[in-house]
């Protein structure tokens, strides 16, 4: 594999292993290793359109993730399906096992793809999610104030 594909992919794999820690015991240590992986200019965008998530930038996105989560879980894991790279992209496929705070159980598959720049930090997440699953999990009031 070429040096720049497997730095990307493993870069990708392991900011999505601190966002889970983060969103599982770790908090702001964890997310504070993954957002020192993205560029100045990095944003967000989860999918489908239809949970209604605006387009983000790290400030606000951290602003209205780690409190959000903070208190939600426990415990949350990553599993990898799959990895697919080429040229300055990387798409992980993913599913995630989690318990709440209050005992549920969580679990979401993804497909997350990620764009790097030329000293390998990530400029854009999109993240795709099973929409029906996040829609009744989470309420109104967890989703970020356009």
């Amino acid at each position: 594999m070429d040096e720049i594909l497997k730095r990307n992919t493993e870069s990708a794999v392991q900011y999505m292993k601190y966002i889970a820690a983060g969103t599982g015991s770790e908090g702001k240590p964890a997310y504070d290793q993954a957002f020192a992986m993205v560029a100045d200019n990095w944003e967000i965008e989860v999918m489908p359109s239809s949970l209604k998530m605006p387009r983000m930038e790290l400030a606000p996105y951290r602003a209205w993730l780690e409190p959000m989560v903070k208190d939600q879980f426990v415990a949350f894991e990553v599993n990898f399906i799959n990895t697919t790279a080429e040229g300055n992209r990387v798409v992980i496929e993913a599913t995630s096992a989690a318990k709440t705070a209050d005992g549920r159980d969580y679990g979401q598959q993804y497909f997350i793809a990620f764009e790097f720049d030329e000293a390998g930090k990530i400029t854009l997440q999109k993240e795709y999610t099973d929409s029906l699953y996040s829609s009744r999990f989470y309420t109104k009031s967890d989703r970020p104030k356009s």
